[in-house]
């Protein structure tokens, strides 16, 4: 037999559990006198478990976060680019032909890529040695008229996306918290729902065997849904 919970989609859950607690409240004397198990006790954790599916965080929400602050980190990361492209330009009006010069070009490129392929701790990496290195050359650089406010600039802008990558990172935390918490509470709750659905046939087997009808997924459906979502429970 088909679980309950595979019958019914995602956003029919809270309905699905108001109707049946209050056809299961309707119906209390016949499940509790049909077994023990069903007493005061079991109501009142079905009513916590229906409280805690209320109370739930909308993960939406973290998903629209999650995006904006990411959209926030791109938009900083590009700020590099033309910062890169006049430390270059001074780069290459240098008579240096020194490997440690032609490795600085290679990170550089390195940079460019980390930027275009959102590799964002690659980029925090190239930004302290590309300032290690300028400021090793800085008095050199400085006689060609490079502007030695630049360092200031990249490390500002390193100091600016190692917070905003904490920041992600903590909301995709927050995230994946509420996640678990979502889906723990989701089969706490359709286990105990399934404990009623799957007792009414013998609940009502010789006393009210109509009431047994008002369980039925199918009248389920009728009386809190009278279209079909399409996004269907995993």
């Amino acid at each position: 037999m088909t679980r309950l919970k595979y019958q019914f989609t995602l956003d029919d859950m809270p309905l699905v559990a108001e109707y049946i607690y209050q056809t299961y409240q309707r119906d209390h004397d016949d499940f509790e006198h049909y077994s023990s198990d069903f007493n005061q006790e079991f109501e009142e954790a079905l009513e916590e478990r229906i409280n805690a599916i209320r109370e739930l965080p909308d993960l939406d929400l973290f998903d629209r976060k999650v995006a904006e602050k990411q959209k926030k980190l791109l938009i900083m990361t590009g700020h590099l680019r033309p910062l890169l492209n006049i430390t270059e330009m001074y780069l290459r009006s240098s008579n240096d032909v020194s490997k440690e010069h032609d490795d600085e070009y290679g990170n550089i490129s390195l940079l460019r890529d980390g930027i275009s392929e959102k590799r964002f701790w690659e980029v925090q990496s190239g930004i302290s040695r590309l300032i290690r290195y300028i400021n090793l050359h800085l008095p050199e650089l400085t006689e060609r008229g490079f502007p030695g406010r630049i360092v200031d600039d990249f490390r500002l802008l390193s100091e600016n996306l190692q917070r905003m990558e904490v920041d992600l990172a903590e909301t995709i935390h927050e995230k994946e918290v509420s996640t678990s918490e979502s889906v723990r509470a989701e089969n706490d709750l359709w286990e105990a729902l399934e404990d009623i659905w799957n007792a009414c046939p013998e609940v009502f087997a010789k006393v009210h065997p109509e009431k047994a009808r008002d369980y039925l997924p199918e009248e389920i459906k009728r009386h809190i849904h009278p279209r079909s979502s399409r996004r269907i429970i995993q």
